[in-house]
C-alpha cells in the first residue's frame, strides 16, 4: 500500500483489495503530500474492501446519501436548507474525501461564510454540518465529527420586539385592507406564526370544543412537526364570526376545505402578506426593525405580563423548549418605573 503522485498533480492511494486480490487505486483528492500521507495513515484495507467502498465517499457522494435521508424524514423546507449547506460546503472546502476533512477546513468554511452572511446564519450552518457528519457516522461512513471542536460565534441577545397597546391601536386602525387587518388581529389574539395562520382551513375550526387545530398537511408542516390547539376566546370568536359570517345562528360552512384567509378561494402567499404588513408599518411611521413576527412576540409578552403560568404560555406558543419561552420574561423600563413608584 503506497501513495504516488500522478501526472494530473493529484496523489493516489494504491492498495490490494482483500477480496478480489486485485490492485486498486483511489484518488486522495489532494495535490498536497501532507494530506495524502494523512489519508494513507488513516487507511484500513479491511474497511476499504469492495464491501465497504462507501467508507471512501467524497462530500458530493455523501450529499446523495444524506439528502435521501433528509428527504424521507424531514420537511421540504429543511431539505432545501440542507441542499444549500452542502453546496456551500463544496464551494468552500472542495469535494474532499470525508477522511481528509479537518477542523481547519470547517474553520475556513466558518470564516468564509462570515464574509457573506450574518453570524446567526453561520451558527445555523455549523449546526447543520455537524448533523450531516453525525448522519455519516451513523451510516458507518465516518469515524469522527470534525465539527465537534468548532466554537460557534457568540451573538449578543437580540431584543424581542413587541408592540405596546397604543401601537396595536395604531396598527388596527391604520391598516386599510380588511384581509390584512383581520390577519394581524388574528395574530395578536393567537400568537400564531404567519405560515400557520395562512394554512388554517375551516375544517380546523371547532366551535363545539372552542379550539382551532394547527396541524400538518400535505403542503404545510408545523415548525415542531406536532399538532397544537388554540383555544377560541370570546374575542377570537367575534373575529371569526366577522370573517366567516353567520346566517342567523348558523355558520355557513359550505366548503370546509377552504382557507380561513383567502382571496377568491386561494390562500394568501406568505411573502405577500409579510411585505404588505411591512409597507403599512412604514406608512404608519414604525421603525424599520419591526416586522410581522413582532405580533407573535406581542402575544407571548402580554401573556407573561398578565401572569399566565409559563408552562401554559409554552403550550399556547407551541415552543418545544421552556427555555425559548423564558426568553420572553423581561422587564421593560415602564415595568421597572411602576415598581419603583409603587414603593416610594
Amino acid at each position: 500500500m503506497f501513495i504516488s503522485k500522478r501526472k494530473n498533480g493529484y496523489y493516489y492511494l494504491f492498495f490490494q483489495d482483500d477480496i478480489s486480490g486485485k490492485r486498486k487505486m483511489i484518488s486522495c483528492k489532494s495535490k498536497r503530500k501532507s494530506e495524502a500521507l494523512k489519508f494513507l495513515k488513516g487507511y484500513n484495507n479491511s474497511q476499504h474492501s469492495s464491501k465497504n467502498v462507501n467508507f471512501l465517499l467524497t462530500v458530493s457522494q455523501l450529499q446523495g446519501e444524506v439528502m435521501k435521508y433528509v428527504t424521507d424524514n424531514l420537511r421540504y423546507s429543511t431539505t432545501l436548507f440542507y441542499k444549500r449547506v452542502f453546496n456551500d460546503l463544496l464551494r468552500i472546502i472542495g469535494d474532499k474525501h470525508l477522511k481528509l476533512i479537518t477542523t481547519k477546513d470547517i474553520e475556513s468554511y466558518k470564516s468564509k461564510r462570515l464574509e457573506e452572511v450574518s453570524p446567526s446564519t453561520v451558527n445555523i450552518d455549523l449546526t447543520t454540518i455537524k448533523t450531516i457528519f453525525n448522519i455519516a457516522i451513523r451510516f458507518n461512513l465516518l469515524l469522527s465529527n470534525p465539527v465537534n471542536h468548532i466554537k460557534k460565534i457568540k451573538i449578543d441577545e437580540k431584543e424581542r420586539l413587541a408592540f405596546n397597546s397604543e401601537e396595536v391601536s395604531i396598527l388596527l386602525s391604520g391598516i386599510d385592507n380588511k384581509d390584512l387587518r383581520n390577519i394581524v388581529s388574528f395574530a395578536l389574539k393567537t400568537g400564531c406564526r404567519l405560515n400557520e395562520i395562512l394554512n388554517i382551513q375551516i375544517s380546523d375550526i371547532n366551535f363545539t370544543d372552542s379550539t382551532i387545530a394547527i396541524k400538518n398537511k400535505d403542503d404545510f408542516k408545523t415548525k415542531t412537526g406536532k399538532v397544537r390547539f388554540i383555544p377560541i376566546t370570546n374575542e377570537l370568536k367575534g373575529l371569526l364570526v366577522s370573517i366567516i359570517g353567520v346566517e342567523g345562528n348558523v355558520f355557513p360552512f359550505k366548503n370546509t376545505d377552504s382557507y380561513l384567509f383567502n382571496k377568491k378561494g386561494y390562500k394568501f402567499n406568505k411573502e405577500f402578506i409579510s411585505k404588505s404588513f411591512k409597507k403599512n408599518l412604514r406608512r404608519l411611521g414604525f421603525p424599520e426593525k419591526y416586522h410581522f413576527h413582532c405580533l407573535r412576540h406581542t402575544y407571548i409578552t402580554n401573556l407573561i405580563k398578565s401572569g399566565v403560568n409559563i408552562n401554559y404560555v409554552k403550550a399556547l406558543a407551541g415552543h418545544t423548549d421552556i427555555k425559548t419561552t423564558e426568553r420572553y420574561i423581561h422587564l421593560s423600563t415602564d415595568d421597572l418605573r411602576r415598581a419603583l413608584e409603587s414603593n416610594l
